[in-house]
């Protein structure tokens, strides 16, 4: 008898006899393994299944949390500062540490290795064989920066743009660690190359930047190169911008907040120069005259902004470049007044100095508690009238001035907005405990006493990424 192989669920045998062949079917059931479960086992697998059931719904709710936690940082981050998708995604990572550090947590000296890391795994990529010994103390700060040709005819302008923007704000952040020569450096690299300034990046944040190199430098001629070099950029930018040779706005032309800053940047920069014993009398006359007639055009443009807003005629639409919120719009006009007191005093014209600064005085004291913008400049003004009226031997004035001072409430800090507060306490609390601290926190605190979230500069060191 031969046996042949199962056929669906049958084996078949063969028998012979009598050399005569003859099948026969017979079928074969395999046995089936059975496994069963007592009561009490389907008990204890019932309540098991509860806490496998909680155990999994922690890990994913943790698994959400931390996920929602890691991209709302990016997305905040990407807010702040566009980060192309261009880059890796380690590069992601330490964009949205630097931008997050510097911007959420006002911490730029924390932000410095995050950004020169970035700066020098870009440099790697576009130039695999690049030479740069990272670790020497004298490249400590230093940084490999891609040329223009690189930024302009290789990359796209979405990566121009972040790259150049990354630059301006590592040479910031090097300015918060006191490192000013590598921020100089690092600023006049991008500043000086007529390509990337005039081409590439945001004209604002460069101008800004721009602003910045000259308040490191001590030579006035080079201060108002740079000035003027940052105004010439802008005009060239935005076409709707309209000045005469000498820097004075037109009736016609459009103002932004950092034109404003760069014009009154040059005129306080023309006015302080003029103060100095080198400069001989007429030209110390035609500085301080040119100075007043920038802040008076800037004054006549702003003032005929405020009437237009206040009648209806126009409207924020009108100047889309330009805070026309009230607060913004009547503190520029003071905070001229105030520079135009000083010049009028310097000029001669001292009861007219007095006046423009009395003036400060009137509209803005019993508003100085809203914010540290006027409390400032009201402390600086009084300061200024104490001097005048010691000088015009008016004491009572001056007593009166002096008090008006002393009782002022003088402050730093803005309060954080609730979406500030929210995302400043969630990148703290990461930094520290990582994302599921989140969760952590609030519930040991449940159960426990409440407490304090950590600065960073009280878990983290500044250079060791």
């Amino acid at each position: 008898m031969w046996r042949y192989p199962a056929r669906n669920g049958y084996i078949w045998h063969r028998s012979v006899s009598r050399g005569l062949g003859r099948f026969s079917a017979q079928k074969t059931v395999f046995g089936a393994r059975s496994f069963q479960l007592s009561a009490g086992q389907l008990g204890a697998v019932k309540n098991y299944g509860f806490i496998i059931n909680l155990v999994a719904g922690a890990y994913i709710g943790g698994l959400l949390v931390s996920l929602g936690s890691l991209y709302f940082m990016y997305h905040d981050a990407d807010e702040r500062q566009h980060i192309p998708f261009e880059l890796r995604f380690q590069d992601q990572i330490n964009a949205v540490k630097a931008i997050n550090k510097d911007d959420v947590l006002k911490s730029p000296r924390y932000a410095v290795k995050h950004y020169r890391r970035l700066l020098i795994e870009l440099a790697k990529q576009e130039n695999p064989e690049l030479d740069f010994d990272e670790e020497s103390d004298e490249n400590r700060y230093e940084v490999p920066l891609l040329d223009s040709k690189t930024l302009v005819y290789k990359k796209s302008n979405d990566f121009a743009n972040f790259y150049i923007d990354i630059v301006m704000r590592y040479a910031k952040a090097l300015l918060a660690k006191g490192q000013l020569t590598a921020s100089m450096h690092v600023l006049q690299t991008i500043i000086d190359d007529d390509e990337i300034f005039y081409k590439l990046g945001d004209a604002e944040r460069l101008s800004q930047c721009c602003r910045l190199l000259t308040k490191v430098f001590s030579d006035a001629q080079t201060k108002v190169a740079y000035l003027q070099r940052a105004i010439d950029m802008l005009t060239l930018t935005f076409n709707s911008i309209d000045l005469d040779e000498n820097y004075l706005l037109k009736d016609d032309s459009k103002v932004t907040d950092e034109l404003l800053n760069c014009l009154n940047d040059l005129a306080f920069t023309m006015a302080k120069t003029s103060s100095s014993d080198s400069v001989p009398k007429k030209e110390k006359n035609e500085m301080l005259q040119k100075a007043l007639n920038i802040y008076l055009a800037n004054m006549k443009k702003l003032t005929n902004m405020e009437h237009k807003i206040a009648s209806g005629e126009h409207s924020q639409v009108n100047y889309p470049l330009f805070n026309c919120e009230d607060d913004n719009l009547q503190m520029r006009i003071y905070e001229i007044k105030a520079h135009v007191s000083e010049i009028m005093w310097a000029k001669g014209y001292k009861k007219n100095a007095v006046a423009w600064s009395e003036d400060i005085v009137e509209k803005l004291y019993f508003d100085h508690n809203n914010s540290s913008r006027t409390s400032n400049l009201l402390f600086n003004v009084l300061n200024n009238l104490v001097v005048m009226y010691d000088g015009l031997k008016d004491m009572r004035a001056k007593h009166r001035c002096e008090k008006l001072r002393d009782e002022l409430t003088v402050f730093d800090n803005q309060a954080l907005g609730w979406y500030d507060s929210v995302i400043n306490r969630f990148s703290k609390i990461i930094y520290n405990r990582g994302p599921l601290g989140i969760i952590e926190k609030p519930l040991l605190e449940r159960f426990g006493s409440p407490t304090r979230i950590p600065e960073i500069e009280e878990f983290e060191d500044e250079d060791v990424e």
